[in-house]
């Protein structure tokens, strides 16, 4: 036996715990396969990302990049 005030709890459970799906549209596809990795393996993509970070700077900066770390590396 099943009395009001439970089944208007359920029924409002319902509608604030359902979800719609994100879409963001004609990047949903490629936003789907980069949280996928993500979620299970990072270290890999983030390595690449600051091995090209640092390759960037370098090509940026080239070798003043070592007084500008210095200069970093005393102000913290």
């Amino acid at each position: 036996m099943k009395d009001a005030a439970y089944e208007k709890f359920v029924n409002q459970w319902e509608k604030t715990t359902e979800l719609p799906t994100q879409t963001l549209g004609p990047l949903t596809p490629y936003y789907k396969m980069i949280t996928k990795r993500l979620k299970v393996f990072p270290w890999p993509l983030f390595l690449l990302l600051g091995i090209g970070f640092v390759v960037g700077l370098y090509v940026i900066f080239g070798a003043g990049i070592v007084p500008i770390t210095s200069i970093l590396q005393r102000g913290f």
